[in-house]
């Protein structure tokens, strides 16, 4: 019985040794913000879309004549799709092609008619000239015989010429203010003929500028009516594959409905379950895969940011890629913003809608960065502890990206007992912190002392000799080692 005492009361003193003592200051570690390369991995499943889908519908209410490919034909550019029927739009068009070449004769008579017109105005402008040379000689004549019959006159009143000869220059001296007269009424008949050629040579050109108008008219119809004899040809718009076909031989067509006949058979029915195009046609040299980014880290993908793609049904291997376009907007309802990746698709052994996985690396060089077991959350806040030297103080940060291992630290709230209203309420990491890390951290106490032990690799922080280099990340991770980002969904 003394025996057993003396055993237990040996255990409890080895007990009361072993518990540690509460005025003990709890052990952490210490590290300070670094540079680093923080790499994350934002994964995404999407699914597989072809470059370009076009839907093609009859312009024109009208009757398949004839088609020509069906689905998994692959063809070119403005290969013909299917012939259409509507003749009486192909005899309109005819009658508006010989509406073109009445006019263009049209417009040959009508400057015929002006050189016709110009020439009646030259003729009746030298008639004009004709008549003003003949007044002026009648003229001449008029004071001629005026002259002489006043010289006349005063030999016959001294009876030197007898009064016949008197009389016979008297009559010719009427003679020439008669025909004085007579070219005096020509210029103005000429006159009056040369404006009514100028009228008519006004005219003439307006008839040319009228036909050529109506030329023009008849041409544009012609140009509308051979777009629309155009439409009657349902052709490819780019090098691809069709992938529907609704067309059936003598299917009536109509632009707003496209083939009624298709009906709930049409995998490619408008979103009003109305309209069945005539042929789908994809085009995929080029496909494309959806990665919807989170909020958080869309302001860090950008155009060219490193990819990698899985189509387990293609090949069961990841395929680098980049990224191709952003939509540079997030979706107000998901809260993401949509990356676009372009995947080469050399004989489309890539299929439209088969399931994808699509991976994003997120980059961020030379950020502030400790490690992530060095933060602790409280009421939807993030601190770390800081040590002055002593004791330790909990500080509430700003954090960025993180890998898992590292977590970039941007600012650090700043002391406001200033009386500065305009103080600072943060202040940027500047690498002189001490931060503690370590088991330690859940029962810290606000101004407590603590003991600083040396860091150990199990707690995140950094060697000794590790201080001021990059400690591994995510980046030398291979790619395909599974989903960094809490955001990536499982396989």
């Amino acid at each position: 019985m003394l025996a057993l005492a003396f055993a237990i009361a040996g255990c409890s003193k080895k007990e009361e040794k072993a518990a540690p003592s509460v005025a003990t200051p709890p052990e952490v570690q210490v590290t300070r913000p670094a540079a680093r390369t923080i790499t994350r991995v934002v994964g995404q499943p999407s699914f597989v879309q072809s470059y370009e889908r076009t839907s093609i519908y009859a312009k024109l209410p009208s009757y398949i004549e004839k088609w020509h490919v069906d689905i998994g034909d692959v063809v070119k550019k403005g290969d013909v799709l299917a012939d259409l029927f509507m003749p009486e739009l192909v005899e309109e068009w005819d009658s508006r092609k010989a509406t073109v070449v009445l006019d263009t004769e049209k417009v040959r008579v009508a400057e015929k008619d002006v050189e016709v017109a110009d020439a009646q105005v030259k003729a009746a402008a030298a008639k004009l000239d004709e008549a003003k040379a003949m007044l002026a000689k009648f003229e001449a004549e008029v004071i001629r015989w005026d002259v002489q019959v006043k010289r006349i006159q005063g030999e016959v009143d001294r009876q030197v010429i007898a009064p016949q000869i008197l009389l016979e220059s008297q009559n010719q001296f009427r003679s020439a203010v008669a025909s004085r007269d007579a070219a005096k009424a020509t210029i103005q008949t000429a006159s009056a003929d040369l404006s009514s050629s100028d009228a008519s040579l006004a005219r003439a050109k307006v008839g040319v500028a009228a036909a050529k108008a109506d030329l023009m008219v008849a041409k544009s119809e012609a140009k509308r009516l051979e777009a629309l004899v155009g439409y009657l040809k349902l052709t490819a718009p780019f090098d691809g594959i069709i992938v529907v076909r609704n067309a059936n031989t003598m299917d009536f067509v109509l632009p707003q409905t496209g083939d009624p006949s298709a009906g709930s058979r049409s995998p490619d029915l408008s979103p009003s379950t109305q309209a069945a195009p005539v042929y789908v046609v994809d085009r995929t040299d080029v496909v494309r895969i959806f990665v919807d980014v989170p909020e958080r880290d869309a302001n860090f993908v950008h155009v060219g940011s490193k990819a990698r793609v899985k189509l387990w049904a293609y090949k069961d291997e990841w395929l680098p890629a980049s990224v191709t376009r952003l939509s540079w907007a997030l979706n107000v309802k998901s809260r993401t913003m949509r990356a676009e990746i372009d995947i080469p698709n050399p004989g489309t052994k890539i299929l439209p809608g088969m399931y994808a996985y699509g991976r994003i690396v997120i980059e961020r060089p030379g950020v502030m960065s400790i490690p992530s077991s060095a933060l602790v959350s409280a009421g939807g806040k993030t601190f770390v502890w800081l040590y002055d030297g002593k004791r330790a103080h909990r500080t509430e940060v700003q954090t960025g990206v993180e890998d898992g291992r590292w977590t970039e630290v941007t600012n650090l709230r700043a002391d406001t007992s200033s009386d500065d209203p305009f103080a600072e309420e943060w202040r940027p990491i500047d690498g002189t912190e001490q931060v503690l890390t370590g088991s330690s951290l859940p029962i810290l106490e606000e101004g407590g002392e603590v003991k600083v032990t040396e860091a150990s690799p199990k707690n995140g922080a950094p060697k000794e000799e590790e201080k001021g280099k990059d400690a591994p990340t995510a980046a030398s991770q291979p790619a395909d080692a599974g989903p960094l980002s809490t955001s990536a969904l499982p396989r």
